[in-house]
């Protein structure tokens, strides 16, 4: 084993092959941002920001001798390191006698697995920030379900080469429709996920599952609120506004945080921030992320799955949805220590003497930030009751 811990790069290379190996979640729908926080170690900590910029939306009309110049109308987004993970196991003469391989099996796999399963679910509270929502009684219960979600997805302009990533529930009741199972209907991807449970291609998405999907534990409960945007001649329900101005209620209607509003005209959802038990005034509903596309005046505004009890079993994505950092930890000089990196995954790994337990300990961890950085091209699935 000494001559293992005089080559520590060996042992985070071996870490880190695992660890991205391990990740399902974040290696689907997460673009790397690690070099906005540079590849280098720099003493990043928990906290720690960069902001990212989104595109907005303009107006086209049709020329006729003169020009209308428009403002460049966009927003930004924060980013913060939010999480320090870190898992350390006691070293003692027995595991420092194994080889790297039986090291490998009994210390590093487990504990980097962990960490994995602790990214994973970390990674997939981002996509509760979703705009896009579909909403079903019987979620994913036939093709033509499928298909309207998708609908509701191309809403959000998603890429080509989506994901439909959906909790183990999900999967089961997929796995078990002979619609989903059988080469009658789906030719030899049928079969395949028959013989290997593996789900494949469907509607023109790739369909993974995760036990780390963020299912709620009790029921989202929509709003009711039915009213009109009003754009105040003009000044109201800009791009960039994370405030929406709406009159003409319907008397004695609410508004929850989390609800998805749908307004004619307007493509993408928006996400309320904060609940309004009575909206039968003029009101403005503080919204969680900024508005980035031209409001209509006096359009029609409602909750989409007004007034039902919503539980988040999916989500339709695409590469570009999520955004993660694995910023460097820096290397103490008295350790044992090394870092290694891959594809924007980075993880450290320190051995050293503990002297409150008098024993060697082995620290593997990590530092990680995650955001959406599109929610426009977030469809979350949610079956109603």
């Amino acid at each position: 084993m000494a001559n293992i811990w005089e080559h520590p790069n060996t042992i985070a290379m071996e870490a880190l092959s695992h660890l991205e190996d391990s990740l399902v979640v974040t290696s689907l729908c997460a673009k790397d941002k690690t070099s906005e926080f540079t590849k280098k170690s720099n003493g990043w900590a928990v906290g720690d920001t960069v902001s990212f910029r989104t595109h907005g939306e303009y107006a086209v009309t049709e020329f006729a001798g003169s020009i209308s110049t428009q403002p460049v109308a966009s927003s930004s987004r924060p980013m913060t390191i939010e999480k320090h993970l870190d898992v350390s196991v006691e070293v003692t003469a027995r595991e420092a006698s194994l080889d790297l391989d039986s090291f490998s099996e009994q210390v590093i796999k487990p504990a980097v697995y962990k960490l994995a399963e602790t990214v994973d679910a970390y990674v997939g509270t981002k996509i509760l920030g979703a705009h896009g929502l579909y909403v079903s009684s019987g979620l994913y219960d036939s093709a033509s379900d499928i298909a309207l979600a998708r609908k509701a997805a191309i809403l959000q302009q998603l890429a080509m080469g989506r994901f439909s990533l959906v909790d183990l529930d999900k999967e089961a009741s997929l796995l078990g429709q002979t619609w989903f199972n059988q080469s009658q209907t789906r030719g030899a991807a049928g079969e395949t996920t028959l013989m290997s449970g593996d789900m494949g291609r469907v509607m023109g998405m790739d369909w993974f599952s995760s036990i780390s999907f963020p299912t709620n534990s009790s029921a989202h409960s929509a709003g009711t609120m039915v009213c009109t945007t009003n754009n105040d001649t003009g000044t109201k329900n800009l791009i960039g506004d994370k405030i929406l101005v709406v009159d003409n209620q319907t008397a004695s209607k609410v508004v929850n945080a989390g609800d998805r509003l749908a307004i004619n005209g307007v493509r993408r959802p928006l996400l309320v921030k904060t609940t309004i038990a009575d909206t039968s005034a003029t009101t403005e509903v503080e919204l969680v992320d900024p508005i980035t596309e031209i409001i209509p005046d006096d359009a029609a505004v409602t909750v989409i799955g007004s007034g039902l009890d919503l539980t988040w079993h999916g989500a339709i994505m695409d590469d570009r949805s999520l955004a993660v950092a694995f910023p460097k930890l820096d290397e103490p000089g008295d350790k044992i220590t090394a870092t290694a990196d891959s594809n924007g995954v980075s993880v450290r790994i320190v051995k050293g003497y503990d002297m409150q337990t008098k024993k060697d300990t082995l620290s593997l961890d990590l530092l990680v930030g995650a955001f959406a950085l599109d929610p426009r091209r977030i469809t979350l699935a949610a079956e109603s009751v």
